[in-house]
């Protein structure tokens, strides 16, 4: 099966990317760009997420805020329905993706700015709540990014940043949401973490709730680029030479 599988109609479906943070801890890579914006192999980062994602969303939002400018006048020259939004700060995913509240369709995709991927989902046949998950052999993957547990084919918990891991199980920079989230973003409390409201704690209030949040298995090569060092596996992960980049398996 191909990137969308079977349970994602782009028709109707958004994709929010979030690319508004400073990427700090990528220093110097992004002194002079937004993380988003940096090249590799003669592409910026968005333009992979771009293409990756065209297969699953007809419509992509861009939250942006640090260095905006370079980011808005490269999607404005390509031929896709884009629009933008921008928070009042930068306070995380939660608050990121509160700003496009008023754009996103009823059913939506949250991709990460900074993550990158190679490879397939499994997806239900009708759209599901859930979260892209992989399995590792490295914790600090997950030591990164956020736990996620599963009984009986659901998630019934997510921590974000770990220091105890529960499995190999690490949740990705991908979210597949509908407009119920926002009713919780505005009940979550910010995190002692880092003073935001983390995005975890959002998906974990509604799993307490009731909702139902389903694990999409990923069967690929995945990075969260967070470190200059990560520079080179992006390189390795996008390398024209090892094959296209659409998703396919």
């Amino acid at each position: 099966m191909g990137k969308t599988d079977r349970g994602m109609n782009p028709s109707k479906t958004s994709c929010v990317i979030l690319c508004g943070g400073k990427g700090s801890r990528a220093y110097p890579l992004t002194l002079e760009k937004q993380k988003a914006m940096i090249s590799v192999w003669g592409r910026p980062i968005l333009q992979y997420i771009i293409d990756y994602w065209s297969a699953f969303a007809s419509h992509f939002i861009f939250v942006v805020k640090y260095k905006k400018e370079e980011i808005i006048q490269y999607v404005s020259s390509l031929s896709i329905h884009a629009s933008f939004a921008e928070p009042n700060d930068l306070r995380g995913i939660a608050n990121g993706l509160l700003c496009a509240e008023k754009l996103v369709r009823d059913q939506f995709i949250v991709v990460l700015g900074d993550c990158l991927c190679k490879g397939s989902f499994g997806l239900p046949t009708t759209f599901e709540i859930g979260v892209g998950v992989y399995e590792t052999n490295c914790p600090e993957d997950i030591q990164r990014s956020y736990s996620v547990e599963i009984s009986e084919g659901k998630i019934f918990r997510v921590v974000e940043k770990p220091k105890v891991l529960p499995n190999n199980l690490c949740g990705m920079g991908y979210y597949f949401l509908d407009r119920s989230v926002f009713d919780y973003i505005i009940k979550t409390p910010p995190s002692s973490l880092r003073n935001e409201i983390e995005i975890t704690d959002v998906l974990q209030k509604m799993i307490d709730n009731g909702k139902i949040l389903s694990p999409f298995t990923f069967n690929g090569e995945y990075l969260n680029l967070t470190f200059p060092d990560d520079y080179n596996r992006a390189l390795e992960i996008l390398d024209p030479s090892a094959g296209i980049h659409n998703g396919t398996s």
